[in-house]
């Protein structure tokens, strides 16, 4: 048994571009032809948000601007009963609360970062300290089943309430971590 959610358009909604879509596979019977999104760039991650599809492009110039340089291929961020119908040149990374990829802060960066870097995670969410709110952060780590990762780095220094799973790195080699990784102004 599977999973499949699809995307439909309201009515008075304007379709996708047609550049945008990708026929998917037909089934028997007078079905419907169905289309898959196919993401190639920033642009069609627009257009997917101009329809209210929760899309987010998770790139190395966001996490930069929230004081931690850094180089890797951009994510592609979608709720997960969608992730699988959409086509995209970028890494796709399922998300369980959609809600989290409407207006996107620094919360939700550090939550989306714990997903594949979560060192990084730990950077952004000390250099960002001040606009972190510790309810906010629990709630997304929570929300996501991040615990274990949230707590190798030691996220419960910005969020106390983010309950104790796994083992943590030592203090010294985050520290260390810490000290050795640019700050944006000195990475210029």
């Amino acid at each position: 048994m599977r999973l499949e959610a699809s995307l439909r358009r309201e009515p008075g909604e304007r379709p996708l571009p047609r550049a945008m879509l990708v026929s998917g596979p037909k089934s028997r019977g007078r079905p419907r032809k169905e289309y898959r999104p196919h993401v190639r760039g920033p642009e069609d991650v627009e257009r997917l948000r101009k329809h209210r599809v929760p899309a987010l492009l998770i790139t190395p110039e966001w996490v930069s601007q929230s004081g931690y340089p850094v180089r890797f291929r951009p994510w592609l961020a979608l709720p997960e009963g969608i992730s699988n119908q959409v086509t995209s040149e970028y890494r796709i990374l399922p998300v369980k609360d959609q809600e989290a990829l409407r207006e996107p802060g620094i919360v939700e960066l550090v939550a989306l970062l714990l997903r594949f870097d979560p060192l990084a995670a730990r950077l952004v969410a000390k250099r960002n300290r001040g606009k972190i709110d510790p309810n906010e952060l629990y709630r997304r780590v929570r929300n996501e089943g991040l615990e274990r990762p949230a707590t190798r780095v030691r996220l419960q220094e910005f969020a106390p309430a983010i309950p104790v799973s796994g083992k943590a790195l030592p203090r010294e080699e985050l520290r260390w971590i810490e000290r050795n990784n640019p700050r944006l102004e000195e990475a210029g």
